[in-house]
């Protein structure tokens, strides 16, 4: 490619990181320290168009009943096991189970037996502030 080509690659990129990840999961989870309670979360990736987390809901955590106005999630389990509500039921979820839910559908997250790891997908990104509407 020619310096011009790269260039006009370049001013494609509005991406933070700016380059593409690789991450191993495995790998992040031992070295991550979870907080006592709650959910642990971090971006590893933003653009406007979407937003990743890498997160672990404690075991005993709850989230909390919530809908969002502007996303939709991708909830994608990764390891331990939990509950998510799916149209107002509680379902159980283990690694490899998907949860999408739309924007203006109520939902929950809870670990109550053991860790929860997962990744969540907003798209489009969430906006400053939040997008969480709690009930």
């Amino acid at each position: 490619m020619t310096t011009c080509e790269l260039e006009t690659l370049k001013g494609l990129i509005d991406s933070t990181p700016n380059v593409a990840v690789l991450l191993n999961l495995p790998d992040y989870y031992t070295q991550r320290a979870l907080p006592e309670k709650g959910v642990d979360s971090e971006v590893v990736f933003e653009a406007p168009r979407t937003q990743m987390m890498i997160r672990t809901a404690v075991k005993g955590t709850t989230i909390g009943h919530h809908f969002h106005t502007v996303c939709d999630e991708y909830v994608i389990v990764v390891g331990g096991r939990g509950e998510i509500l799916v149209n107002g039921e509680w379902k159980p979820v283990k690694a490899g189970d998907v949860h999408v839910c739309p924007r203006g559908i109520i939902h929950d997250t809870r670990a109550l037996e053991e860790n929860l790891q997962y990744l969540s997908i907003f798209t489009p990104h969430l906006p400053a502030g939040t997008d969480i509407n709690w009930l």
